[in-house]
């Protein structure tokens, strides 16, 4: 799976917690900062991780995520948002908390606002017996209005929670004031079955096509959701299963938005897992980093566990643009210092229908730390969002916000 820790990032934690608790002088220019950074915002019951972060110039080349457990962590409102020993925060009841993390004498702040509510659900599905998603709601939905909702799938060994917190598309469904639901894999090392990947829901056929549409059907019912005004995002394996969506429930989701996942039709030996033969072209958006080291935009075998061969991100793309009936020249458009997007709209043959291709290609410097195999700056990670909790994950880019465009190009508000 591409993007559970890869062996030799688990041969490297001892490395990784060394230098966390590593007894660091501290110097004038010495940065001690929290991620996410200055703000965020979590529903009722919903938890995420605050990183410690310091870094001292000239001594030090990269960033040192420092030990939770040498971190003084305090709440000013323990109340509305508890941090664990672990930074660990929760949201209790709706207000805002100021967070502050102490360490060597240094001291960073971040603002977590509480605001509507993090609810876990379970879902019937033939064959399956029960699975289950949890739903973000925001409490200041337009009355009368059925809300969109974005579906959210982890990577492989993820869950729910995690994918909330390392996306912050919690935030961002608050922002558009949308239902932002998370679908949990299932197997011990939690997937999904994407086509050549990932792990036992691959190996044992699970039909996560389904699940999904019953969640759908679930969210309908509860949320009175648009049925219309259904998106389907992921990253990683998560990513690859929103591109079988995209195949598979057409009628049923309006677009989707991948993130460090290609299409799991093919892998690169040109083996088939399944048919993708969408009844109507459906929009198609696709953000992969340069420097991604468990799925390589290339293609191919990553650093991941998974021995899938990947297919490539242009051979994805190619293929949706053929299904989708567009051109291969593009309207390029640049986001930020490090991104650049690849809008395909124009259709190749006029008189048959057509939906746009979107390629958001990520090429930052690459900042690769050998020691602890973290790429600072892109890397397997969701831009603008925040790196995982699992051992030597990535560093997300902090000059594009994936969520504002999923936002702005599937939405358009």
């Amino acid at each position: 799976m591409p993007d559970a820790t890869p062996m030799h990032k688990m041969r490297r934690a001892a490395t990784i917690a060394a230098l966390a608790t590593a007894p660091w002088a501290v110097a004038g220019a010495a940065e001690f900062r929290l991620e996410p950074a200055d703000r965020t915002r979590i529903g009722v019951n919903q938890s995420i991780t605050a990183f410690a972060v310091f870094q001292e110039p000239g001594n030090d080349p990269y960033p040192r995520y420092v030990d939770p457990a040498r971190v003084a962590w305090t709440s000013s409102q323990p109340g509305c948002a508890r941090v664990s020993p672990q930074g660990v925060v929760t949201g209790i009841t709706e207000c805002s908390s100021v967070i502050e993390a102490r360490y060597l004498g240094l001291t960073s702040r971040l603002v977590v606002d509480v605001s509507g509510r993090w609810i876990e659900r379970r879902v019937n599905v033939a064959g399956q017996g029960q699975r289950r998603y949890a739903v973000y709601l925001p409490n200041h939905l337009r009355p009368g209005v059925p809300p969109a909702v974005v579906i959210a799938m982890h990577g492989g060994g993820g869950t729910a929670m995690s994918q909330a917190a390392t996306s912050q598309l919690a935030e961002a469904a608050h922002e558009r004031r949308l239902i932002a639901a998370f679908v949990e894999g299932s197997g011990p090392i939690q997937t999904f079955n994407a086509g050549a990947c990932c792990g036992a829901a691959q190996t044992r056929g699970i039909d996560d096509t389904a699940f999904v549409r019953r969640v759908i059907d679930d969210l309908i019912a509860q949320d009175g959701i648009d049925p219309a005004r259904v998106l389907a995002t992921g990253f990683s394996n998560g990513g690859m299963m929103a591109h079988r969506l995209a195949c598979e429930l057409p009628d049923r989701i309006a677009a989707v938005a991948a993130l460090g996942g290609g299409s799991g039709e093919f892998d690169a030996l040109g083996r088939r897992y399944y048919r993708c033969e969408p009844a109507h072209p459906i929009p198609v958006l696709h953000f992969h980093a340069t420097n991604d080291r468990n799925y390589p935009i290339e293609g191919g075998r990553g650093d991941g566990i998974s021995s899938t061969p990947f297919y490539s991100i242009a051979a994805t793309i190619a293929d949706w643009r053929k299904r989708n009936n567009v051109m291969a020249k593009a309207r390029v458009e640049r986001l930020g210092a490090s991104t650049v997007c690849e809008h395909h709209e124009q259709p190749a043959d006029p008189r048959q229908p057509s939906a746009r291709v979107t390629l958001c290609t990520t090429d930052p410097t690459d900042v690769y730390d050998a020691a602890t195999g973290i790429v600072f700056g892109g890397g397997h990670s969701w831009p603008g969002g925040v790196k995982s909790r699992a051992a030597g994950s990535d560093v997300p880019v902090a000059d594009v916000d994936a969520n504002a465009v999923i936002g702005a190009w599937v939405l358009g508000r």
